[in-house]
Parts: structure tokens; sequence; C-alpha cells
């Protein structure tokens, strides 16, 4: 079991800016390969775009398969929830909530704040991670007050004890930033709908036609949806697969439950169900059962711990069918991206060295370490812009931006081969297109499209966004391979520690 939290032992050498280079040399000729990188696990983080991947490795790129443009547009797609979820909660709206729905003004403001505190909130503290902290705070707690010299005055004592517990609330605040699950009672459900749903069904629509694309024989019937919440991934997987044969939807809160039945029934007081779909608080008791298609969206970070949290991975794991897919999502903070590459650690450590066993479909092209988790401070994540739901409250709709983080996991081989993925959006500047991907060999690569030397790959570029496959083949000088090679290895081997 593999659980980090430091970024691994990349120095600065391996970044050099695209811009003012000599003053950077200049820089960087003072740091030393212990230089660490810690990788936080708040906060959302950006990178500086001035700054390339790679920077001392000479790579030749050549397209691999005709660059089809027919499909693409210029500006990076906006999902909408379907006309049928629109529909659906606009008629559960009107028809079982009515005095819910003339306090949306009221519901979307909560919604919000609730999203940004799910956005900044960090993985809970166990562990030796924990006992540091607990002895970081006693030292400095030591350091200010000095208890050797003691008061002979009481009322300078209890100031003394006032201050210290003060002192010492204020640090906990600071250093533990204690983790607190959720509750969804009924008004923090229709705010959470309000404010979260279109953002969720925006990610998980994208996600499932990256997996219809990667695997096109791919036709899940079966579908199980831990943390099913008001059913977000019913709608997007149902748009994208169509009809299921059975369909098990698993959330421990009841108003989030009965909200989704509303919805699904489309406000039909006491309605019927589509055949096949139920609704549970809890886990079933038995793994027998097995699902084509296994979903798990913004749930792992309401488990207090990092061993639950692989206990319930691996039960949903259980639950795959042979030739099946598990699919874990998580918002685009690090915290997020922590916990997708806990699972992804785990599942591969599972399946062994055997692909047979298990694979990455989507976003990875490799098996290996992730390059983004021991040479980055970065979360890999990608972002969807999203509009949302089509009913009288959001009349005049903005588009809005999402990002998220995930990782689809099959029980078997993938189907297609893999190729380079965008883990950023393309930086034009002047005649180039510079492209940062993640490549089949597990690093992360940099590279430039011209307009004189690659006109076909470059006006395609113009079509690519961030998250998109890259259809090109890296080819780097034979006396290069080595260099890479060892960087392979470096990264192996943090891996391990």
């Amino acid at each position: 079991m593999l659980i980090r939290i430091k970024c691994g032992s990349g120095s600065l050498p391996e970044i050099v800016p695209r811009f003012g280079t000599e003053s950077f040399l200049k820089l960087i000729s003072s740091v030393t390969p212990e230089d660490k990188k810690h990788f936080s696990t708040s906060r959302l983080l950006t990178r500086d775009r001035s700054e390339i991947y790679n920077s001392r490795r000479k790579v030749y790129i050549r397209p691999i398969n005709d660059l089809n443009r027919e499909d693409r547009r210029r500006s990076a797609p906006v999902v909408s929830p379907s006309q049928q979820f629109s529909s659906a909660v606009r008629k559960a709206l009107e028809q079982m909530y009515p005095e819910e729905s003339l306090r949306l003004a009221e519901y979307y403001p909560a919604g919000l704040k609730l999203d940004r505190y799910m956005k900044s909130r960090n993985l809970n503290l166990e562990g030796v991670k924990l006992r540091r902290k607990e002895a970081l705070i006693k030292r400095i707690l030591d350091e200010e007050f000095n208890f050797g010299d003691t008061a002979t005055d009481i009322d300078e004592q209890e100031k003394r004890s006032q201050d210290y517990n003060k002192r010492r609330e204020k640090l906990e605040k600071i250093h533990l930033d204690r983790w607190v699950p959720l509750e969804f009672d009924k008004v923090c459900s229709f705010a959470y709908l309000l404010a979260r749903s279109s953002a969720e069904y925006a990610v998980l629509d994208t996600i499932l036609k990256e997996v219809q694309h990667q695997e096109p024989d791919f036709n899940p019937k079966t579908f199980f949806d831990f943390g099913s919440g008001i059913g977000t991934g019913f709608w997007a997987a149902s748009s994208v697969f169509g009809r299921f044969s059975e369909i098990f939807c698993v959330d421990k809160s009841t108003h989030m439950n009965d909200l989704a039945r509303s919805i699904i029934t489309q406000g039909v007081d006491n309605g019927p169900l589509p055949n096949g779909l139920s609704f549970r608080l809890h886990f079933p008791s038995s793994t027998s059962l097995k699902y084509d298609l296994v979903l798990s969206a913004y749930t792992m970070m309401e488990v207090s711990s990092a061993n639950q949290r692989l206990e319930i991975i691996n039960s949903l794991w259980a639950r795959t069918e042979e030739e099946g897919c598990l699919i874990l999502v998580e918002l685009g903070t690090n915290a997020g991206f922590q916990i997708i590459s806990e699972a992804r650690d785990y599942l591969l450590q599972i399946g062994g060295e055997d692909q047979n066993k298990v694979d990455i479909v989507a976003p990875c092209p490799h098996t290996v370490a992730c390059p983004r988790y021991f040479r980055d401070d970065v979360p890999c994540n990608f972002s969807v812009r999203y509009k949302p739901f089509e009913i009288k409250f959001f009349e005049n709709p903005r588009i809005h931006n999402e990002s998220y983080t995930y990782v689809v996991m099959k029980k078997g081989r993938r189907s297609k081969l893999p190729l380079p993925r965008l883990v950023e959006e393309p930086l034009k500047a002047k005649n180039n297109f510079y492209c940062r991907l993640c490549t089949q060999d597990g690093s992360l690569q940099e590279i430039r499209c011209n307009k004189k030397f690659h006109k076909p790959l470059y006006n395609f570029s113009k079509f690519l966004h961030w998250g998109d496959e890259m259809p090109v083949a890296l080819e780097y000088p034979e006396e290069d391979k080595e260099s890479r090679s060892q960087d392979r290895a470096n990264i192996h081997c943090d891996a391990k520690s």
C-alpha cells in the first residue's frame, strides 16, 4: 500500500523558462539535487506557463495517422445537462417541490458556498503525519509559554492558561485543519443540485465519452454507482451508453436518494422507477453480483482514512465484471489527486505486472509511476466548460469551468494503443504551439509544433485542448536513451520509497 505526499526529488534544473534563460540559469546554479519539492494536499495550484518540461531532451515528433479536424472545434466544447435531465429536474421542482422552488434564490448562494468549501478541504491527517503536526504544535507552545517560571499570582496563572488554550486552538486550526465529513440534509441536497450537479454531469459525460472512444466495443448493461447523490451518474451514463438492464445506486443520505427518485420519476408522487433501478443506503453485504460499469464520483473525500478508502476501492473492484471498467472521479484539487493516485497505485499492485488483469483506459497512457506525482508540484487534473440546467431560475446561464481528476481502470487489457495526452492547454507563441504531454514511457515531455516545419501538426494543434490525446510518435536520439532510462528509474525508485 502506497500512501504518499511528497512529490519526489525533482530539482529545478529540469525546468527552464522560455524567456530569460540566462538569469534563470544563474539562479539555479546554486540549487542542489537534494532540494525537495513537496506535494500539497489542499488548494489547487497552477503551473507557470513560461516553464518547459524536459527542456534538455531533444525530441523529434512524427504524426502517426491522418489529422482529421472534421469533428473538432477551435474552442473547447461546452457541456450542458441533457434535455431529459433538465426536463426531469424542472418537472420535479414544479410538481413535488413547489415550496422549495420558491426558495431557489436562497439555495443557490448556499450551494456556491458549499462548492468553495469542498474545494478547500484537506485530507484527514493520520498516522505519522498527525503525530508530526502535534509535535510541532507542542514545540511551538513550549517555546512561547515557558511553564518553568511558575507564576505565584492566581489571576496571572489563569490568564496564562487562557492565553495558552487560545494559542493552541489557533495553531491546531492552522496546522491540523480538522477534516469533517459532509452531512446532506434536505436544504443541502437542493443547494448541491443547483450549484454542483451541472458541473458533475459535464465531468461524467466527458469521461464516459472518453471511455467510449477508447473502448469502442464496450457496451455496459449493468451499472453500479457508489455515492450516487441526486443520480447524476445515472443520467450521464444513460445519455452515453443508452438503457441499462440493472442500475444499483448507493448513497448514505436519505434526502439525496429521495430527491434522485423524484427527479427520475419527473415529479410523479410514488411514481414507478425504471426497471432494474434500485437505491440503497449501504453497500450490499455480498460481492457476488458483478457489474460492467462501476462508478465512484466525488465520494472518497467523505471517507475518514486512507485504509477505509482502499477497502472501499477493493470492494468496488471486486464488483467489477471481467472486461468491465471502474471509474474514479474527484475534484481537481491536490487532495482529490492524492485520492486518485492512491487508488491507481493500489489497483496496479493488485494486478501486478500482468496487464491482462488490470490496465488503465484513461487518462494515463502508461501503467508505471505517475510522473506528475513525483516530478511536479501541481495535480494531474483536467478542465471542462459547462452550463447549468435549463430551468427558469437559470434564464441567462453563463459558462463555467470545472476542474477534475480521474482514472478509468479496466479489468483486462485495453483495446486501443495509448497515445500521448495533453496535461495542459496548448500554448501558442508566434509561429509555434507548445504542447505538454504525458507519454507512453511514463515521462512528461514538451514538444514544439512549428508552422514551417510541422505545418499539418501545427494546424491540428489549433483544435487540441487540455486532456486530448495527441496523435504523434515521439522519437529520441540514440545518445539520449540512457538519460531517459535513468530518469524513469529515479521515478520508480521514488515510487517504492
